[in-house]
């Protein structure tokens, strides 16, 4: 029996955007937290596979444009809170005879609903964070507490162009509400940051994201 006009309406209500984020969780009661990574927001350089990068609507980011993995979206820029940044090193399974490079993985909060994703800084972004660590030293405030946009800059050398992103000071976040939220995130991360920093990105990753910072 074919459904009814009423039947098809009360099913698009029901399952809308706002009912299937209350049932995030369903199925995952026994998944350790600590076993969940956020998404990632990547920046898209020449070298990535721009088919391996789509947003829910199929179109696909140019060189120089963020691409937020779990959203499916494409950004020229975006504003955010980064809730935790750790140093460590890798290895460029391209150019292993180099040995280890350094590189910082930090997580952070979108500024429009607090959802949390990954980032990735190496080569020519390693210091894109320094604005962030100078403004948290000297403001005498949480790095959770300053909100930050990233935009891309582009630079050219021996080996072409690339883009890089780049981080601006939006200013400091006073809403009591969202700081306890932040600071609860933050708290949470920090207490496996050793794990966090040694985390070891998938070969299908790396193949499929080339070099992206």
């Amino acid at each position: 029996m074919s459904e009814t006009k009423e039947e098809k309406k009360k099913e698009l209500v029901l399952y809308n955007k706002e009912y299937l984020q209350g049932q995030q969780g369903v199925g995952m009661s026994r998944v350790d937290p600590k076993d969940i990574r956020p998404p990632e927001v990547r920046l898209i350089q020449k070298s990535s596979d721009f088919n391996s990068f789509a947003d829910s609507h199929g179109k696909v980011p140019i060189t120089g444009q963020f691409f937020h993995n779990g959203r499916l979206e494409i950004f020229d820029s975006f504003e955010c809170y980064l809730i935790f940044a750790a140093k460590s090193t890798y290895i460029d399974k391209r150019k292993p005879e180099e040995g280890e490079k350094e590189q910082y993985r930090v997580i952070g909060a979108m500024a429009d609903d607090s959802t949390l994703f990954g980032m990735v800084f190496r080569s020519s972004s390693l210091y894109t964070l320094s604005p962030l660590f100078t403004a948290t030293v000297a403001g005498k405030r949480p790095m959770y507490s300053i909100k930050v946009k990233f935009e891309t800059k582009e630079l050219q050398g021996e080996k072409g162009t690339w883009r890089i992103p780049v981080l601006r000071i939006i200013g400091f976040e006073e809403d009591s509400k969202k700081l306890r939220e932040l600071e609860e995130m933050a708290l949470r991360y920090d207490l496996n940051a050793d794990k966090i920093a040694e985390q070891k990105e998938e070969e299908e990753e790396v193949e499929k994201a080339k070099e992206l910072f």
